[in-house]
């Protein structure tokens, strides 16, 4: 293979080869800061904190009112011979740990029954009554044996009251048993200083006027007296 050089004209120099490319250096862009955070993400975080501290008060709330049924459903279960008249009494207790003592202490017998079927739902209130009425009427009778059913059925009516009753948030319906006495409503209505504006004293300057005229006549009477011994 042969290599024209005609084209180039010899004793010249070659020409020149061109000048690199000026290039610059890589300039990595600036980084975005985070800060300062959107308002957006402050109202997020803001609701977070406010849902998780409403979720730990209910559970707290709810803990301590199931604190008394959880109680009582464990003093029925470790006793599984417990007597009705314990059943009953068991019964009063964890009602007053929810509804007004005052009230509660005055109910026996029927009332109490039927105070407690009135917290229970419509659907279990007749087989608690059914469950629970041998047990009342067992309760005040002279000589009380050993019997089993009543005790059995007793235990079944409380542990159906303990279960589906409690826990309540406000005893409204204990006020439908034992209404408010009257007497210590109207003494709201009478007012304090009635009976004392009533016996207003009478002012001494009317006192004083009238007994100007008399005091003018008895002087006088005086002065002819005294004329008519001189």
């Amino acid at each position: 293979m042969t290599i024209n050089n005609a084209s180039v004209p010899t004793g010249q120099p070659l020409p020149e080869q061109s000048s690199p490319l000026q290039l610059h250096d890589i300039h990595v862009p600036e980084q975005v800061s985070n800060l300062p955070i959107a308002p957006g993400w402050w109202l997020l975080l803001a609701l977070i904190v406010i849902a998780v501290l409403w979720s730990y008060k209910k559970r707290k709330q709810n803990r301590q009112l199931n604190a008394s049924k959880q109680q009582a459903l464990a003093v029925l279960a470790n006793n599984q011979t417990m007597s009705a008249k314990a059943c009953l009494n068991l019964l009063k207790w964890a009602a007053m740990q929810y509804f007004s003592r005052q009230q509660l202490a005055q109910l026996y017998g029927d009332n109490f029954q039927t105070f407690l079927m009135q917290q229970l739902p419509e659907k279990y209130q007749v087989k608690f009554t059914q469950l629970s009425t041998a047990a009342f009427q067992q309760q005040y009778q002279a000589e009380q044996g050993t019997n089993t059913d009543i005790d059995s059925d007793c235990q079944q009516a409380t542990k159906l009251w303990l279960t589906h009753a409690l826990p309540v948030n406000k005893a409204l319906s204990s006020a439908k048993v034992l209404p408010v006495e009257k007497s210590s409503a109207l003494n709201k209505l009478v007012p304090v200083d009635k009976p004392f504006t009533v016996n207003k004293p009478v002012p001494t300057e009317k006192t004083s006027t009238y007994n100007k005229p008399v005091l003018a006549e008895k002087s006088s009477a005086l002065n002819k007296e005294e004329e008519i011994s001189q």
